[in-house]
């Protein structure tokens, strides 16, 4: 059993090493519902200009999107046109129930649309202490408020290094509702870590408007973008993506 566990630990490190080799891109915490940010917030942070993402994410219910009643998932692209720029094109599995055969049955049987515009009139310059600054607007059209998305936001990012240890980047902002939106309201921030050692890994903590969330974000093997998370450690959340710049 000992020469058993020995060869799986070798093999896990072997992995690790291949996967540390390989990652040839620059990090971008990658947000739960697509957007350049943290998990569950968005940073004034932006992605390369030219660069597209699309990606899906396994969301617990105890992240709210669905007033808390079951676990659902999102798939979205995103499109940074622009060093100023962003948009994000989402879908959200919602539970439903229809009728077939005589019978009743549940299931993800639609889902919910969603948009983001994200604009940073100012960017971050390492030889001054000021901020980038970005604001933000989830679905600036919502059909009669049935978005659980909509809001405008405005937010601050600062990155600090920290010796030979590594960055600290540091966002603050603020999101107001309205028609209907369930998922940001009010004061949110959050705080990262990439260590110098490993820098396409981003330690992540953040107030997300309604609870903590705490995770890690890494980019692998070129193009792929993976994120963990867990929920004021009550459940556990995730997401990949494909991540592709193009140099124009």
């Amino acid at each position: 059993m000992v020469k058993g566990t020995l060869a799986l630990v070798k093999k896990v490190a072997l992995l690790l090493l291949l996967l540390m080799v390989q990652m040839t891109m620059p990090v971008k915490a990658q947000m739960l519902i697509g957007t350049a940010g943290m998990m569950n917030t968005p940073t004034a942070d932006m992605f390369d200009e030219g660069t597209f993402v699309g990606g899906v994410s396994f969301v617990p219910k105890e992240m709210e999107l669905t007033s808390g009643k079951y676990n659902t998932g999102i798939y979205y692209v995103d499109f940074t046109p622009f060093s100023w720029m962003e948009l994000t094109f989402r879908e959200t599995l919602l539970k439903t129930t229809k009728e077939e055969n005589g019978k009743v049955k549940r299931g993800y049987y639609q889902q919910d649309r969603s948009t983001t515009l994200r604009l940073r009139p100012i960017a971050e310059k390492d030889s001054t202490w000021l901020p980038s600054v970005a604001v933000g607007v989830n679905d600036i059209y919502s059909d009669h408020g049935s978005s659980r998305y909509t809001c405008v936001y405005g937010v601050l990012t600062k990155h600090f290094p920290v010796a030979a240890a590594g960055v600290v980047g540091v966002s603050a902002g603020y999101a107001r509702r309205f028609d209907t939106g369930v998922v940001y309201n009010g004061a949110f921030g959050s705080i990262e870590f990439r260590p110098s050692f490993f820098d396409k890994l981003r330690l992540m903590a953040e107030w997300d408007t309604s609870g903590f969330n705490f995770g890690a974000h890494a980019h692998l093997v070129k193009h792929l973008n993976v994120m963990l998370f867990t929920r004021e450690f009550k459940s556990v959340g995730a997401g990949v993506s494909y991540q592709y710049t193009i140099r124009y």
